[in-house]
């Protein structure tokens, strides 16, 4: 059995007003003294036998306005009706009331038609409205790392139709959730309020990876002002399940892993997906499948066991250039968290170049050639196919059309004559062609300045024999200082750096200082002369090698380390370099971009569509990207001159925190634990039920029999 308590009792004065009633009809029952009148009596007599449905009659409209008196007194005092066991800690009267809606990921889980969303904003709605006037309230929605955004909510107020729009408006979020951090901050907030009850009402899923059971309860500060021993309060706090018990099984793709395939050809990949099973029963036969723009280019099945993980790897065959990509599963049942079942990806696929090898000092003999050790590092086998050299001597270069070429190597070239210059010029600086120039024994430094020019990164100075080739390598030059985070060396693991620095140089050419200090030095000598130079010269760019690529002035031609120098060389100078695959960010971070050199970052659009507002660090053209939603962002760069164009290259993926797939519940008894007890926390499977937990409330039944005593008065009153 509960007991009845009354949440304003001094209201019950009111029943003391059932005497005006009783007096009333105490006073209708005297009767004046009788005098005989015998033409009356006749009448009198006819009268008797209607007397007992008159007292009846009177006795019914007494009972009916006591109870209308009744009714209105005890109503007003709220009376409720408290199930056993409810701890005396309860607060009694009006309540300051922090409703809490979890707006995370998690809560976008559709059951049929309705998302559990959808359904924890009907009941913060049923909530509100049932509160008592003098009863404030405040509404916040718990998504992000820190609780609330901003980390707090407003303290209880009685503006009710401001409150009801923020919950009719809300969204949910893309973001993880901390319900521990968020009920702390409502405690707080209830801090703020003078009313005495503090109350706590939260619309979750009860998903676990959301509640940090070590953390101290919610607890509401004391008021300023209190005495410095003042205990702080614990307020009611009810949790009402918008999954409304039932378990909520999921599958989810947590991971996406992308890798070149040599064995599907050129430009073949393989895409690795990792799928997760958050459910009691396995997944069997689990559709996936591989999307390129809008076409599917590969599907599979994949089981996954209870509780745990699976891979399945689909390859393909790839375009040249920016690829955009997802990858997808396909749900067996109707219900689930349809967010979690895709990831996208870009990826910039490299493109295949032409390459014009310049022989400067061919030979007969093919060891000896200027290009043997080039063109083995770029033959279709070692490359995939994605480079096709072709080779000419310095003679039958000079009137070959240049246009066509992605790259154009120089290899010990006598200084040519400045049409060809000229030509090579116009290639670099407009139709952005790249140039690499090496050095050997038919090279003028002073002619090579003459007649290149600024093609040239730096102007050469003199040749320096460092060693005899046939003689000790002691003296020999080795790589000393190298830029190892540049495109051309960022292939080698801390393991192979070795093969690059034991490259032993015996001769090769002193630059003079760069007169525009455009120049980059990417590889030195261990006496600190530069051994690759780059700078860029209009739309393409120029790669500068002080020393031979065949073994006259260095080994380093004949060691393992060259060939992938070499072809990183060529694919950056072509813009086809493959890049390392940039790293997607998650949602709720922010994207660090930082544009190319001569440009600034104008725009970065959203999945949707819509442009995101950027933070720009002053003095510098690095900005930060919010990122609220997983898929695809686009960025788009603007030239010193010019209009903005998209640079794929800057292009990133964001996506989903993979905990929030994970959809167990924490147990009931672990919550109160957590919360404090039985006494002050409880969960609930709706908003009705909550306002139960603390006693069913009588006034709304007496009102509507105070209604009752009106009509049945009105009815026995009428003639």
């Amino acid at each position: 059995m509960g007991r009845l308590v009354f949440a304003n009792p001094a209201y019950l004065w009111g029943l003391a007003a059932l005497s005006v009633p009783i007096l009333v009809h105490l006073f209708n029952r005297r009767r004046p003294k009788p005098l005989p009148f015998g033409a009356i009596e006749f009448v009198l007599r006819s009268q008797r036998q209607k007397s007992h449905r008159l007292r009846l009659r009177q006795i019914l409209l007494l009972a009916m306005r006591c109870l209308l008196v009744a009714g209105v007194a005890l109503a007003l005092a709220r009376p409720s009706l408290e199930p056993k066991g409810t701890a005396a800690a309860v607060s009694r009267g009006p309540q300051a009331t922090a409703l809490v809606i979890d707006a995370s990921l998690s809560m976008r889980y559709r059951r049929g038609s309705q998302t559990l969303f959808a359904r924890a904003k009907s009941e913060a709605a049923n909530a509100l409205y049932r509160l008592a006037p003098e009863e404030p309230a405040t509404v916040g929605f718990c998504a992000g790392p820190g609780g609330f955004p901003g980390g707090s909510i407003p303290p209880p107020g009685f503006d009710r139709a401001a409150t009801r729009r923020q919950i009719e408006s809300a969204q949910p979020t893309y973001l993880g959730s901390d319900l521990t951090s968020c009920l702390a901050a409502a405690a707080r907030a209830l801090g703020e309020s003078p009313v005495a009850g503090k109350r706590i009402i939260a619309f979750t899923d009860l998903a676990a990876h959301s509640i940090r059971l070590d953390a101290p309860p919610p607890i509401v500060p004391a008021p300023e002002g209190s005495p410095p021993n003042a205990a702080p309060l614990r307020p009611n706090v009810v949790l009402v399940d918008a999954a409304q018990g039932y378990e909520l099984p999921n599958t989810a793709l947590v991971a996406t892993a992308i890798q070149p395939a040599a064995s599907l050809g050129a430009r073949g990949y393989e895409v690795v997906a990792t799928v997760a099973n958050n459910s009691a029963q396995p997944a069997v036969a689990l559709p996936v499948s591989l999307r390129v723009g809008n076409q599917i280019v590969a599907k599979g099945f994949v089981d996954v066991p209870a509780r745990g993980t699976a891979k399945k790897t689909l390859g393909a065959a790839l375009p040249a250039g920016s690829v955009e990509g997802r990858v997808e599963i396909a749900r067996t049942e109707d219900e689930g968290l349809d967010e979690d079942d895709v990831q996208d990806f870009t990826l910039q696929v490299p493109r295949d170049l032409k390459v014009l090898v310049v022989d400067g000092s061919p030979s007969s003999l093919r060891t000896r050639d200027e290009a043997f050790f080039v063109e083995t590092a770029l033959a279709p086998a070692r490359t995939g196919g994605r480079i096709a050299p072709t080779t000419l001597d310095a003679d039958a270069a000079m009137n070959a059309p240049l246009e066509g070429y992605d790259v154009i190597l120089l290899l010990d070239v006598i200084a040519p004559p400045k049409a060809f210059v000229e030509r090579l010029r116009q290639l670099v600086t407009k139709k952005g062609v790249g140039v690499f120039i090496s050095l050997g024994d038919h090279v003028d430094p002073d002619a090579y300045d003459e007649a290149f020019g600024d093609l040239l990164p730096r102007p050469l100075h003199v040749l320096k024999t460092a060693a005899d080739p046939a003689g000790s390598d002691q003296a020999a030059a080795r790589f000393g200082v190298v830029e190892w985070q540049s495109p051309l060396f960022r292939v080698f693991s801390a393991a192979d750096r070795e093969g690059l620095l034991a490259a032993r140089t015996f001769k090769y050419a002193l630059l003079k200082p760069d007169p525009t200090g455009a120049s980059h030095t990417l590889l030195s000598y261990d006496d600190g002369a530069p051994a690759l130079v780059e700078s860029r010269l209009g739309q393409g760019r120029v790669l500068l090698y002080t020393s031979t690529v065949s073994h006259a002035w260095t080994d380093w031609p004949v060691r393992v380390s060259f060939l992938p120098v070499l072809q990183q060389g060529v694919s950056w100078l072509g813009g086809s370099l493959e890049e390392r695959t940039s790293p997607p960010s998650a949602v709720g971070d922010e994207r660090t971009l930082m544009p190319p050199s001569g440009t600034r970052i104008a725009v970065v659009r959203a999945p949707d569509g819509t442009a995101l507002p950027l933070r720009r660090e002053p003095g510098s053209d690095v900005v930060g990207a919010p990122v609220p939603a997983p898929g695809l962002y686009r960025v788009e760069v603007q030239p010193e001159r010019g209009a903005a164009r998209e640079e794929p290259a800057l292009d990133f993926v964001a996506r989903l925190d993979p905990k929030e797939s994970d959809l167990r519940r924490v147990s009931d008894d672990e919550l109160k634990a957590q919360l404090g007890g039985s006494g002050s926390a409880q969960v609930a499977s709706s908003a009705l039920a909550a306002e139960g937990i603390h006693g069913t409330p009588l006034w709304s039944g007496l009102l509507l029999l105070g209604v009752l005593a009106v009509l049945g008065e009105g009815a026995l009153t009428r003639k």
